[in-house]
This record gives structure tokens, C-alpha cells and sequence, in this order.
């Protein structure tokens, strides 16, 4: 018998940086900037000058059309009965120019008023994410993302527009996704390139500060707009175990887990980490007084992890886990992670806690117009399973939204090809395709698996 409160938030999370196109009517956007391959991911750190090759393909910029056919998207999240959407607002759809835009641009606020309407019309809850990799281009080039302090009024700007426009009907909020991820692609996520002379990690420390008080800026946007608002972050939860038994081993995956922590830990408890504080004194990081007052006084409602995987860590450094099967693109698999990650987060916070994204991205093949992916439902099945035991271990979770509703454009390689959806989207790797919808095995699954509230969840 499943365990999940009748409330409970079953669906799916897509991004405007992966999914929407739309790119004549909105301003370019850092992922927009990344060209496509497994090689990407060095320009997910650095663009290597926002490179303009012609005869490099974007996949970006068109996405799968969703700008398009939300109609249509909608309508086939609808017939899987979701109760919740989460999806990103584009930046640069909202001030394509920047601080150049006197006022918001209304077509582009337009767009996201037709999107909530849509999903409320079929009783889909709609939850906001102000940025999911896709920073507008015009931060980076005039500012350098958030290494800037400036960047951190920009936001404010563009968040006191947004949530003032939707929050009649738009509940929860995320701040940004995965925004550890700046750890290892400070570009994508913190939308800054390291200047000619500075020290990598002085430059990621600021941009850390600068992000964690917007996070906290979005907060008292939400509360002060409307006080019912919840506001989360998405943190990749990544868990690492020791490579060995080894004292070694143990203290290096403590200091693996800490550069993830670190950010939850601020965004939560309004409070600094001694270690993380001695690292930013080190690093010279400007804080003012006034802004960790902000950060201070404005935590967060609930926690957004997402989760895929879990490595290994030793004095070496980290790599995947023996012990575990690696999917197609090389990601272990690993189910009773999810449940352990939960325990340890509602632990650490005891706060309500929400997944905003789990899934398998692999090739998917279509035979006959079907597409038979049971490998992606075994894999969601065994999770949703461990999230139970989780949920009877007292973990307070309020939804799971897996990656993602329709396949979209991966973050990590850029392709189609790595596919995540119940939806298959005829686009291929070299943009060819109709962008044709069509219903996977998986889709007609994840309807049961909804309908009974988490009790069935046979083929």
C-alpha cells in the first residue's frame, strides 16, 4: 500500500532553455550560446567567446516548439492526469533588452499568462522557475552574470515583475535550478566567465554570495507580494559514498558533500557554515552587512532537490560507483539513493521537501509509431518505490515531478537523443524532424501510476 498524502503533487518539470524556442520573439539566453555534443560540456564552464560558428548547430534555439504547441503539450500532460507542472519563465522573454527595456516586455508576459491559464484550466498546478540555465545572454556580455553585485538588482527587477503578474495563481516558486551547479559550470548557471588574471574559485565564491542573496531577495519578493507563496530552490543532489573504509576516504567525501551543502545550508537556515564563511573570507568575497541581513531574515519554504545519480569519492578524487549499472550516457543507477537523499535533507532541515526532477535520459526507438521504453519505467518504478519507504521513514515529501514531461534538448550533451519524456518529440540531432508528438509506453504508466495515487505500479 502506497503512502502518499491525497494532496501529494504527482507530474513533471520541462525549462524554457531546453524546450521553448521561440527564438525570434525573445533575446539570446547563455544556453542558446552552446553548441551540441558530448564534448559541451567544457563550454557549459566556459563559451570560449560565445562562439557564432556558422556551421555549428544551436539546439537550443529552437527546443521542441513548446512556445509553439503549449496547447498541445498541455492537453497530453493533462490526459496523464498531472497534478503539477513546473516549468521555467524566461528572462529573456520578460526584458529582451535588459536595463535598456524601460518596461516588461507584455507579449512575452503575455505568453506565460496563456501557459498558467492553460494548466489551470485542466487543474494542473503551475510552479514558476525564474531561471533553469537560461540567464539572458545580455547579463553576461554587459555584466558577467552574477559575479556583478549590479546582476542582483537586475533580478530583483525582473522577479518583483513576474511574481507581482502570476501570483494569484501561481503557489510555489523556484529561485533557480540546481544552483550548485556552479560548481563545475560557473557560465550555465552563474551565467560568469572568469576574467584574464583572477583565481577561478575567488570569482565562483562571489558569484555563490551575489546568487544566494537573490535566492533570498526572491523570497521577500514572494512574501511580501503574497504571504501563502512558498518559495524553493533546486539543489542537484548528488550523494557520494567512500570509494573505501578509509579515515581517507571518509574525510573526502565530507568535503565533496560540503561543496553542495553549502548552498542549501544558507538558503534554509539563514546562516553561514564556519568552513563555508572561512572560505569566502579567504577568497575576499565582498559582503555587505545588509545583505547578510537579507539572507538572514528570507529562508526557504521547502526543499527542490533533483536527483539521478550517486558517485564514489576518494583522497583521488570522484568517479562513479563500481558496485552500480551506468545507463547509455554513462550515469549510474542507483534507486535506494533517492531514499537515502531524502532522509539525510529532511534531517538536515526538517523541511517539506519536493523533487522537481528524476528520470532516465537514453536513446528510445519507435517501431511502428510506438515507442516501447520499459527500461524508463523500471527505472521510475524502482525510485517511486524507494521515495515510499522514505515517505513511511517520516520524510515530509509534497511531490515528485519527474525529468521530463516530453523530451527535450539535454542540458549536459545538448542532444535529442537523450531522451528523458513520456513524449516522444520527432526533432533529431541535426534539427531535422516534424516535432510530432507521440504517446511512449511510459506515458500510459505514469497515468496509472497517478490515477491510483502511487498504488499500482505494474507494467
Amino acid at each position: 500500500m502506497a503512502h502518499f498524502k491525497q494532496d501529494f503533487l504527482w507530474g513533471s518539470s520541462i525549462s524554457g532553455g531546453q524546450c521553448e524556442g521561440g527564438f525570434s520573439t525573445r533575446s539570446e539566453t547563455v544556453v542558446d550560446m552552446i553548441p551540441q555534443g558530448r564534448g559541451r560540456g567544457r563550454y557549459l564552464n566556459d563559451p570560449e567567446d560565445y562562439i557564432h560558428e556558422q556551421d555549428i548547430f544551436y539546439p537550443s534555439r529552437d527546443g521542441v516548439e513548446f512556445y509553439e504547441h503549449y496547447q498541445e503539450d498541455i492537453a497530453l500532460y493533462a490526459q496523464m492526469g498531472f497534478k503539477a507542472l513546473r516549468f521555467s519563465v524566461l528572462w529573456s522573454r520578460i526584458f529582451p533588452k535588459g536595463d535598456e527595456d524601460e518596461t516588461p516586455n507584455e507579449a512575452g508576459l503575455a505568453f506565460y499568462d496563456h501557459v498558467i491559464d492553460e494548466l489551470l484550466k485542466y487543474g494542473i498546478e503551475p510552479i514558476i522557475t525564474t531561471i533553469h540555465f537560461d540567464m539572458p545572454l545580455w547579463v553576461v556580455k554587459r555584466y558577467n552574470g552574477f559575479y556583478n553585485r549590479k546582476v542582483v538588482s537586475l533580478y530583483q527587477r525582473y522577479v518583483e515583475t513576474i511574481v507581482q503578474r502570476y501570483h494569484d495563481r501561481v503557489k510555489y516558486w523556484i529561485s533557480f535550478c540546481e544552483i550548485n551547479g556552479m560548481n563545475h559550470a560557473l557560465y550555465m548557471v552563474g551565467g560568469t566567465l572568469v576574467p584574464e588574471g583572477k583565481d577561478r574559485e575567488e570569482v565562483l565564491h562571489q558569484c555563490i554570495f551575489h546568487k544566494l542573496l537573490a535566492n533570498a531577495i526572491l523570497v521577500k519578493t514572494c512574501h511580501d507580494i503574497d504571504a501563502s507563496l512558498k518559495v524553493g530552490c533546486e539543489i542537484a543532489a548528488t550523494p557520494v559514498y567512500p570509494l573505501t573504509s578509509s579515515p581517507e576516504d571518509y574525510m573526502a567525501m565530507i568535503q565533496e558533500r560540503r561543496k553542495d551543502s553549502r548552498y542549501a545550508d544558507v538558503m534554509v537556515k539563514g546562516s553561514f557554515p564556519y568552513y563555508f564563511l572561512d572560505e569566502l573570507k579567504q577568497y575576499h568575497t565582498v559582503m555587505l552587512s545588509e545583505d547578510m541581513k537579507m539572507i538572514q531574515e528570507n529562508t526557504l519554504d521547502f526543499i527542490a532537490p533533483s536527483y539521478y545519480r550517486t558517485s564514489v569519492v576518494s583522497s583521488t578524487g570522484v568517479k562513479n560507483n563500481p558496485q552500480l549499472k551506468e545507463t547509455a550516457f554513462g550515469w549510474t543507477v542507483d534507486p535506494q539513493g533517492i531514499r537515502s537523499m531524502l532522509n539525510e535533507l529532511y534531517e538536515r532541515y526538517e523541511k517539506p521537501i519536493m523533487i522537481v526532477e528524476n528520470g532516465l535520459g537514453t536513446p528510445d526507438e519507435v517501431v511502428d509509431g510506438k515507442i516501447h521504453d520499459d527500461y524508463r519505467i523500471d527505472y521510475l518504478r524502482q525510485h517511486i518505490e524507494q521515495i515510499d519507504l522514505a515517505i513511511q521513514d517520516g520524510v515530509d515529501l509534497i511531490g515528485y515531478l519527474t525529468w521530463a514531461a516530453m523530451d527535450v534538448v539535454s542540458t549536459s550533451e545538448g542532444m535529442l537523443s537523450k531522451r528523458y519524456g513520456f513524449i516522444y518529440i520527432d526533432r533529431q540531432d541535426d534539427g531535422t524532424g516534424t516535432m510530432k508528438r507521440l504517446k511512449k509506453d511510459s506515458f500510459y504508466w505514469y497515468q496509472k501510476v497517478i490515477k491510483t495515487h502511487g498504488e499500482d505500479l505494474s507494467d
